[in-house]
Order: structure tokens, then sequence, then C-alpha cells
């Protein structure tokens, strides 16, 4: 161990941090450009992993001296920065690689304190390695083992006999004082408008979002917020955040905001949400306050907030700050600025992350990923050498890589894709691994006109008259390689058959839209059975900003908190373990204990204790008036983690069979839908109404009536738009 290290001290520790970042970043970069492209392949390789680099720096000190240095140094960078005159650091070659010193510590802390898997062998796993290979050589006798999903199934299987992946946490223990000191520190540190950082920091720092540490939070932030320390980047955040939020209490926090970065009207909404009108009238004069100060100079300097330092690292010149007030009024009226095209960082991690899919795990067909490549490069022009590199020396194509170098993305639309190599089987065709429709499913519509939205609307009508209740399965689907994204379809479940509607159609007007999105979600009598469809409706906001019933529907049921009542009553009956065997048998028992929140041995409860180290903020531990709280927080916790499973995973463990995942992440807004694409949306809402139906046999089998769990689950009740109530 160095001298530095036996010192334990922090500004020593913080030049070596600094002096082995730069060296290490200079290596990662340069071995990115020898690897192609030079050096603006930097922008293209991803980001530099701060995990091996953190572990590199603090394995070597004791975790108990660490927890102190953690702080320290936050506390040391400004001095730093000071007595050596820099206050970035990177590889001088390398531009992209440069960040802040305080970043830098931020991006290590949080790195070192993820949790992270690790494989643990079973002890017989040596035992079964022969049979394994006497498996694997009849397999190779009787044909090459098959499509490409049962060759995952094997490895799957393979790998649970050698052993499972654990969840090893941190090696230094945030307690609730340590947790808080660092988000003081961490509040002052000016990062990206668009970074990703501050939603780690809250996991690293209150992973159980306990309510007593979310106060003290608060209490934090807003402290922060008003002596004007706080970073843009943070602000923005917390501002979004639905909880933290409240303690932000003065809706001058709006004009604050915009004064140091690029405010953005969905933070914006979420910030006035659900609070009352004193408050959200007060965030309109705010607001008209932000439009005067673009007057002019003299102006804009006037009606900057004393709180602020004059020096803030995030403050805004006069002409961003125009520019950003105009933009963010343009946004709160709804007025389309047209799509802004997929960010480059992200479409180059795409066409890296879905070429492995189509090359290595062979999870994707090549539609999906010729989808992707056009709809990138219809948006990205300059991505086409990019994209040729990665096909050529990634993944070994050169066929698809001179397919795409003849290509002209200049006169490519994103959504009008043409390949005529697309899979045309009939997407009700039964598949051999995944969930099928049943036998009356008659038919898929696509709704693309307005008589197609009429009819429907008709249809509606005449089942609600004629069985006073309805139930229809209800999922959106969006593309994720857009920005901003909106919902692009809309898929409606009945009994025998799926209705699709196009929400991008130019042949459907926008009172024939209202119309049946109004009387779909405002009729009580229609039960609209989603899994967590409140982001769903968030993207359908998106696509319909001046829909009001979006913001306060009715009888919108989430599945899986309905799974979740039905599995808690079966914990209650005396004969459960029988029960669930007769009519639930595709429930393992390790299901059962996840679901249920019991068992010391289950695996979601040791990934939950190793993982998380602050559960709360109380002064005295183990009395008896906190453990009922504390068991059932961790109860519920354990709960949600059973349906942060998935749809899929519900699907197979209370129907028999998974759904077909591999359309999920396709290109939504493509026209046509491909035939995959189409048995994919429609499954996924048609798959509601089975899970309902189960639901509802096992409810009566125990003697219960499924309207009552129907009611226990709250409306959902969003805010109408900020400015839809009165005009700036």
């Amino acid at each position: 161990m160095s001298d530095f290290m036996s010192e334990t001290n922090a500004l020593h520790l913080l030049h070596n941090v600094v002096k082995n970042y730069e060296k290490d970043v200079l290596h990662f970069y340069t071995a990115a450009a020898n690897g192609g492209g030079g050096q603006n392949a930097s922008k293209f390789v991803g980001r530099f992993d701060f995990k091996p680099f953190s572990k590199k720096m603090f394995d070597p000190i004791d975790p108990k001296i660490l927890e102190h240095l953690y702080v320290e140094m936050l506390e040391e960078c400004q001095g730093y920065m000071h007595s050596h005159q820099k206050s970035h650091v990177g590889a001088n070659a390398f531009p992209h690689s440069f960040v802040s010193v305080p970043e830098l510590v931020m991006n290590m802390i949080l790195a070192y304190q993820l949790p992270h898997q690790k494989f643990v062998p079973n002890k017989e796993s040596t035992e079964d390695k022969d049979e394994e290979k006497k498996e694997e050589s009849k397999t190779e006798e009787n044909g090459n083992g098959g499509g490409g999903g049962n060759r995952k199934k094997r490895r799957n299987s393979q790998a649970a006999k050698k052993g499972k992946n654990v969840t090893v946490g941190p090696k230094v223990t945030l307690s609730a004082e340590l947790s808080a000191k660092l988000l003081g520190e961490m509040l002052k540190i000016p990062l990206a408008p668009e970074t990703k950082l501050w939603k780690t920091a809250k996991y690293i720092l209150c992973p159980s979002n306990c309510p007593k540490q979310l106060e003290v939070f608060g209490g934090i932030i807003a402290q922060n917020t008003r002596v004007g320390l706080i970073s843009f980047a943070a602000l923005s955040y917390f501002m979004h955040d639905q909880v933290l939020n409240r303690h932000l209490e003065d809706p001058i926090t709006i004009l604050h905001a915009l004064y140091i970065g690029p405010l953005n009207a969905q933070t914006v909404e979420v910030f006035a949400a659900n609070r009352n009108d004193e408050f959200r009238q007060k965030c309109r004069e705010v607001l008209r306050t932000a439009i005067h100060a673009t007057k002019d100079p003299m102006t804009f300097s006037l009606n900057f907030p004393e709180f602020i330092d004059k020096q803030h690292p995030d403050r805004v010149g006069y002409r961003d700050f125009v520019q950003n007030v105009n933009q963010l009024i343009r946004d709160l009226n709804g007025e389309h600025q047209g799509s802004q095209g997929i960010h480059t960082g992200w479409a180059c991690a795409a066409i890296k992350k879905f070429g492995q899919k189509r090359y290595v795990d062979k999870t994707w067909k090549d539609e999906n990923y010729y989808d992707l490549i056009w709809t990138v490069l219809a948006q990205r022009p300059h991505l086409k050498k990019f994209v040729v590199d990665v096909l050529e020396k990634n993944f070994k194509d050169p066929n698809a890589a001179r397919f795409w170098r003849r290509m002209q993305p200049y006169q490519m639309n994103p959504t009008l894709i043409h390949n005529a190599n697309v899979i045309k089987e009939d997407p009700l065709k039964p598949t051999a691994e995944f969930l099928n429709f049943p036998p009356k499913m008659r038919n898929i519509y696509m709704v693309s006109n307005d008589k197609e939205m009429k009819d429907l609307h008709m249809l509606l009508e005449y089942k609600v008259h004629r069985e006073t209740i309805v139930y229809v399965g209800v999922d959106a689907e969006w593309s994720a390689y857009v920005n901003p994204s909106k919902a692009t379809i809309l898929q409606m479940a009945l009994s025998d058959c799926i209705y699709i509607i196009d929400l991008e159609s130019n042949n459907i007007s926008p009172e024939c839209y209202n119309l049946v999105l109004s009387y779909l979600f405002w009729t009580p009598e229609i039960i609209k059975i989603g899994f967590q469809f409140a982001e769903d409706l968030h993207q359908l906001r998106a696509a319909f900003r001046n829909c009001a019933v979006l913001y306060k529907p009715n009888q919108v049921i989430c599945v899986g908190k309905l799974i979740m009542d039905m599995m808690d009553e079966i914990g209650k009956l005396d004969n459960s373990e029988e029960f669930k065997r007769d009519y639930l048998p595709f429930l393992t028992l390790e299901d059962t204990i996840l679901s249920t929140g019991g068992g010391g041995g289950g695996k979601g409860d040791t990934s939950i204790d190793e993982s998380i180290s602050n559960e709360s903020i109380d002064d005295s531990p183990g009395t008896s008036s906190s453990e009922p709280k504390e068991s059932q927080k961790k109860e519920d916790s354990v709960k949600q983690q059973f349906l942060n499973k998935g749809l899929s995973f519900l699907c197979e463990k209370l129907l028999g069979r998974p759904l077909d995942k591999t359309e999920q992440c396709s290109v939504w807004d493509r026209r046509p839908l491909r035939n995959l694409q189409l048995r994919y949306a429609a499954m996924d809402a048609y798959c509601m109404l089975l899970l309902y139906e189960k639901c509802d046999e096992v409810f009566k089998r125990m003697g219960r009536k499924t309207e009552d769990y129907l009611k226990k689950q709250p409306p959902i009740r969003i805010s109408l738009p900020l400015l839809s109530e009165a005009k700036l």
C-alpha cells in the first residue's frame, strides 16, 4: 500500500484519484480510437466505467475509514481546484472525457456503493458436469438444438444447476447521518442538465425510500434551495420527484431554476401538479415574471433572485435565458415544435445493444434490427459510417454493412420503413413456447380512419347498453427512438377481438380521437384493465394534451395489484399450499415466498437485505413501536419486487406461459406495423383479460367477490396542464 493510502488523508487521496483518472481515461479512449473512428470515436463508445476505477482506488482502504473520507473528499474539492488551478480533469486529447473534480468524486462514490451480482456455484454442480455433457451431445445429434428460444432456455436451466447470482451489497454501510451529509455536499455539484446521475444518487442514499429519511432529505434540499447553493441538475431532478418536491414550497423555485438552467415543461407540470389553486396561480405569476425578464438585459438583471450566488457555476446568460423561457412557455402551451430526433449517444448505444441481441443472443430477428437502423439513420444521417463500422467490425456482417453503405439516409423517412423481408405469418397463429390466443379470438383490427373510429365508438356504446359491465384490456406502445416520446398506438382487447388504434394517423380527425378516448376512459361501465398503466396514460397525454378525461379516468384497474390482493387472500387460508397446487399449479414455492413477503431464505429477501443499508433514521432502532412499520415496509417492497418482474413473469406463473417480448423495444411509430408487432401489441392487451379471468376464478373459489377488490384501488387523478386553466 502506498504512503498516501496509509495516511488516508482526503486531500492526498483526491490528488491520487485525479492522477489515476487522467491516466485511465486516456487509456480507455485511446483504445477506443484505435478500434476505429479516430478521436471522434470517444463520442460513440459509451461512458468511462467508474465501477472498476472506484474499486481500484477504494478497495485498499478500510471501510470504516472510507466512509469518513467520502465526505472529506467532497469538502476538499474546492480547495484542490483552487490550489491546482484546474476545475476539470481528463485526457487532453479527448475533450469528451473531462469532468469537474467534484463530479469525478461523486461518480466514484455512487459507482462504489452500487450493489453488484456475484455468481455463487452450487456444491453439487461439479457432479453434474458429465451429465450435462451427455445432454448436450444428445441435443446436437437431434439436430443443432432447435430455435434460439430453446437454446436460451437450456442455457438458463444449465446455469441454474451450476449456481445462482446473488446480490452483494457495498462494503461501506451508509448510515442515515452519513447519507444526509453526502446529499448536502452532492447538491452543490454542477452536472450536465441531461444527467441521470441523481436517479442513482437517490437510490444509493435512500434505497428503501424510508418516509422519515425522505423527510430529512427534503429539509436539506429545501434549505440548499433557499440559500441558492443547489445545482441546476439537482434542483430540476427534485422538482420532478413527486415526493420530495413537496418540500419546495415556494413557486419562486421555477424562476430560480430558469436562471440556472434549461427547465423543461414536464418538470414544471409535475412540480405544480396536485397542489392547491393558490399555489398553481402563484406558479403562473412566476412564469409571467420570467416572461417579463426576457424583455431586455436590464430587466433580466433586476429580476435575478437575490438568494442565488452571483458566481453560481450554473448561472445562465441573458440570451440562453430568453431561449429557455420561450421554449418552456411554448411547451407548456402545447405548441408542437416537432421531434428533436433521437439523441446521438442513445442511438449509438442502441445500435450496439440490439446488435448484440441480433447477432449474439439471437433474440432479435433481422426485421427488428433493420427497423432500428432505418429509423436511426433517417433521424441522424451522420451516423451512417458508425453503423457500417459496427456491422463490419463488431458483428462481422459485411453483407449488411455493404447494404447500409449504399443507402441514402437523407432520403429516408423515419416511419415509412421499406423492408420486403418481413415475416408474413398470421398474428393469431399459435406458438410452441409463448402465451397464445384462445380459439374464440377472431381478429385483430387496425383502426386508422374516421369511419373505423366511429364504428368502434358505436360498438362500445352497444356493448355498454347490452352487457352493463364491459371488461376491456388496455395497453399503449410508444417508440423509444424519438424525442420526446408519445403514445403511437392504443390497444383495446375485447373477449373475441382486439382493436389497435393508430394514434398518429392523418386520416383520423382530432374530434374522432377525442370522441373515442373520452368515451372509453370516462364511461364507468367500461372496466379498463391494464398493468401499471400510469406510464401509458402519461404517454397518451403527451399525444393528446387537451383530452381532459386522460387526467381523471374512471375505472382503470391494475391487474398486478389485483394479483397481489389475490395472493394475500390465499395466504390467509388454512390449506393455502393445497389450494395453490389445485388452482395455481405454475406458481412455485419460491414465487409464493416472494409474492407474500414471507420466508427468510427467499431470493427476493436476500437481495433486499444485502443491498439496503439504511432502512430508517430513527434514533432508537428496535423499539416495539417501529417494528410493525418496518416489517410492513419490507413486505410491501418484496411485493413490489414481485410486480417488477414484469407482465411476462405474471403470465408465466398464473397462465403457464410467458409473453413473447421480442418486439418490446421495436420501432412502434413505423407504418404499417409488421405482423409480429401486431401480435405483440394485441397479446399485451389481451393477456390483461386472461389474467383478470384467472383472478376472478380464484376469488370465486375462495368465496370472495372480485368487485370488492376492484373498489380498493384508488382512482388515477392528475392535475390538468398548468396553462390550460389560465393563459399567460
